[in-house]
């Protein structure tokens, strides 16, 4: 009896400590996707038309959550391994359906070849979204989430931009006409989206972007990791090893609250990219290698 029993509670151990491990690496990273299909994320998405309304007038209904009948999101083979190619054929973006606080993220991008109306000239854009609040396609939002932005731009991986109802303060200077770049102790500056305050066109951008202070972006057609680190309302943007912006007191525009936590989002917006290697660590303070 005892023969039988022992290699019962081994095979047990066994599968409980597989499974508890499914998706884990070394030092307590967790695979944010699995690498084989879309389980744990949503999709939202528009239209795949620069205009709301077709040639009687008609509303053009977005696809929505989880519709996504021209495939603009999918996981496809690459010469690395699978990964999730987004078309950019419609706007919309990939959302996590867990929400996140106090983490370091990582994962790996890199461009496709294809561009769409109506940025079919370029430069090549997609984003990562953190922070995600609200319903996705909110108006304010439209046709993502309420969240900050690490932004993935061909040239500008590292960016920042409000999107929809938050701001948050960079310390920063001006470098060109109403242009901003990233300084670390320079003195702060708010950044948030103008337009929904009514500001004049010529002053959102000057209110809105923040450049990356270096360029570590690599070259067409190699794969970029991406990193982000959020603890409380502070958050780091770093490309391939290199911070190249510090951001804080993250918050709602609308009521000035404390926004420190939300979903994880990833653009689709008129350029082909693909993205793998999503990694996620739990953390208490920031790694020693990115403080200050």
């Amino acid at each position: 009896m005892m023969k039988i029993f022992i290699p019962v509670v081994l095979l047990i151990l066994l599968v409980s400590w597989t499974y508890l491990n499914i998706g884990k690496q070394d030092g307590n990273w967790i695979a944010l996707w699995n690498g084989k299909d879309l389980t744990g994320w949503h999709t939202f998405l528009g239209t795949p038309y620069q205009s709301k309304e077709d040639d009687t007038g008609n509303k053009i209904i977005p696809f929505g959550v989880d519709h996504d009948p021209l495939q603009v999101i999918k996981v496809v083979d690459t010469d690395q391994g699978k990964a999730i190619r987004i078309s950019g054929v419609a706007w919309g973006m990939i959302y996590t359906e867990k929400i996140f606080q106090n983490y370091h993220l990582k994962l790996k991008v890199k461009w496709g070849e294809d561009m769409h109306i109506p940025r079919e000239n370029g430069p090549r854009d997609s984003g990562l979204l953190y922070h995600g609040n609200g319903e996705p396609g909110s108006e304010l939002a439209y046709p993502w989430m309420n969240s900050q932005e690490l932004q993935i731009q061909q040239g500008d991986m590292g960016d920042y931009w409000p999107v929809g109802d938050t701001e948050i303060d960079i310390p920063s200077v001006r470098f060109k006409d109403n242009y901003f770049i990233y300084k670390e102790n320079a003195d702060l500056r708010t950044y948030y989206l103008a337009t929904i305050l009514k500001k004049a066109v010529h002053d959102s951008l000057a209110k809105r972007r923040v450049f990356k202070a270096l360029d570590a972006e690599k070259k067409y057609g190699k794969w970029n990791e991406i990193e982000l680190i959020t603890m409380g309302d502070s958050s780091i943007h770093i490309v391939n090893g290199k911070v190249v912006m510090r951001l804080y007191n993250s918050r709602k525009m609308s009521d000035k609250q404390p926004l420190k936590s939300g979903r994880i989002m990833i653009q689709s917006e008129g350029a082909e990219v693909f993205y793998k290697d999503f990694y996620l660590k739990n953390i208490t303070e920031i790694p020693v290698e990115f403080k200050k």
